[in-house]
């Protein structure tokens, strides 16, 4: 189901008082006098002409004048009888004819730029029809087909926008009320618009449906500036500018992207199907792919640093081979979904619509699954397949290693930094692999599930704790009085070995042996 814009509700407030009883007469004889005066005034402005002025809405109308009068007052305009209570004339004094008396009115969506009222280039409006008032039998029916049709090209009167149905989201009655579930709407509080192969359908939702949109937005929006002050306080500190610190500011970057455009895309600022919702819709994929690769080459490169390296590489060379995969990679998808949405490579069943219907992946199941969940499936396994056996070999390591470090004060401090980096990308992994993987079970059992409240919680909330794992510390907050001339600032409990843990890294090559030299990415992340 997509929206345009969700509608607003106003609730009416009742008020007790303290009820007073008055005489029965006096009020009878109020009640009488109130209705001469208003009987009185009725005649004097006409009331018996309300009824022809009010047989039907003027919106509901057409003007019937060249029709063919008989004797009774019938008019015949254009193979339609109106009877006298079927027709009246307006301030211009134009006979106009009730058609939505005799005929069942049908809304017409109309695309923006066409004048209310004109005919808009329309095909087929194929629904599932049904006789019956349940709708458990139904079968498709082309209402263009059908003559007791009488279509409005206009949208119905809402003190919002409409809310979009597909076509196999509803089922039209013969008496022309629409069932969305267990919710009945009559002709007046919906319009149709054509579409292949079923008709969508805009209906006037009767409550804010798009409440939590709007409040999911307004979350990510305050989650946002702690990543944009997290990229920040990395570009400004030279010291945290090494690997580690150089792939959270990219992770970091990509994330807020994304999330900036999503919660633009929950407020509906681009409009349907427009270039702006297309470029959106790329844009978004892009910056969450990204995301998920270097969040992956987050879990790597801990990996590869408990794991031990054959043969070394310099820092540079090894942030050009990560970023080569995380920014590349995703991008190749990416030109590769673009490909597929605009050419015949394959079906149309199969592309993945973005912009289309909505502006992101197409809502079917299957398109959602093979462009977006399962590159985020497969990278949120390979993530927990590192984290898992760098768990393990931290743990052999511990335990085959503890006397000697216990004597090697200088190696004993790489060793816990480097495990203390991994406590933090851990962390930083349950936040995000978790979220993305309840992300995945949502969208395998359906919305409805309250997993969708906690998973957007998560997300608003994201930002949030990626600020306080990385910047909000003690060693950081002293760099950057440092970096900004203020170095009477108290030096915490590990300002001794400060240069030690900023210092750039090096290759690591740890061994499990007590008598090999042990070598420990020195990293940022300290206490």
């Amino acid at each position: 189901m997509g929206s345009d814009m969700s509608l607003k509700v106003t609730q009416r407030v009742s008020y007790r008082r303290a009820i007073r009883q008055r005489p029965v007469t006096r009020y009878w004889l109020q009640t009488v006098g109130v209705g001469v005066v208003l009987l009185y005034i009725g005649t004097l402005f006409g009331i018996g002409d309300v009824d022809a002025a009010n047989l039907c809405p003027l919106s509901e109308s057409v003007d019937i004048s060249n029709g063919t009068q008989d004797a009774d007052g019938t008019i015949e305009h254009d193979g339609i009888r109106y009877s006298p209570k079927q027709y009246f004339q307006d301030d211009s004094s134009i006979v106009r004819g009730c058609v939505c008396l005799i005929r069942q009115c049908l809304h017409i969506c109309c695309p923006d730029g066409i004048p209310e009222g004109e005919p808009c280039p329309s095909g087929d409006l194929n629904v599932n029809f049904t006789m019956s008032i349940d709708g458990s039998v139904h079968d498709t029916r082309n209402l263009r087909d059908n003559a007791n049709y009488h279509f409005l090209y206009f949208k119905p009167q809402c003190s919002g926008s409409l809310l979009t149905l597909y076509g196999d989201e509803y089922i039209l009655r013969s008496d022309s009320v629409l069932a969305y579930g267990q919710t009945m709407y009559d002709p007046r509080h919906y319009c149709l618009q054509s579409a292949d192969p079923l008709a969508y359908a805009g209906y006037c939702e009767t409550v804010d449906a798009y409440a939590m949109h709007r409040m999911y937005s307004i979350g990510i929006l305050i989650s946002l500036p702690f990543l944009v002050a997290t990229f920040v306080v990395y570009a400004l500190l030279p010291e945290m500018q090494n690997i580690p610190g150089k792939s959270l500011m990219c992770y970091v970057a990509a994330l807020s992207v994304g999330y900036l455009l999503m919660a633009l895309m929950r407020f509906n600022v681009f409009s349907y199907q427009s270039n702006w919702c297309i470029a959106s819709g790329y844009l978004v994929y892009a910056a969450l792919l990204i995301s998920f690769f270097w969040l992956n080459v987050m879990a790597f490169d801990i990996f590869w640093t408990f794991g031990g390296s054959r043969g070394r590489s310099s820092e540079r060379r090894k942030f050009l081979y990560y970023s080569l995969y995380a920014w590349g990679v995703p991008l190749l998808i990416v030109g590769f979904v673009a490909l597929v949405d605009n050419t015949e490579f394959v079906h149309e069943s199969m592309r993945p619509q973005i912009g289309m219907e909505r502006c992101f992946v197409s809502v079917e199941k299957l398109i959602g699954f093979l462009y977006m969940y399962l590159p985020m499936l497969l990278l949120v396994t390979a993530n927990v397949v590192f984290f898992a056996v760098t768990a393990i070999r931290i743990y052999r390591m511990e335990q085959a290693t503890a006397s000697a470090l216990s004597g090697d004060s200088r190696r004993h401090t790489k060793y816990e930094k480097d495990r203390y980096r991994f406590s933090l990308y851990l962390r930083l992994f349950i936040i995000m692999g978790v979220t993305w993987t309840m992300e995945i079970i949502t969208f395998l059992v359906g919305e409805s599930t309250w997993l969708i409240y906690l998973v957007d919680i998560c997300n608003c909330f994201t930002g949030i704790f990626i600020f306080l794992l990385f910047v909000w510390k003690q060693k950081v907050k002293q760099l950057l009085l440092k970096r900004f001339g203020f170095n009477q600032a108290v030096p915490g409990r590990n300002d001794h070995n400060t240069n030690s843990t900023i210092s750039t890294t090096r290759t690591t090559d740890v061994k499990t042996t007590v008598n090999a030299e042990t070598r420990l990415t020195d990293v940022t992340h300290g206490n």
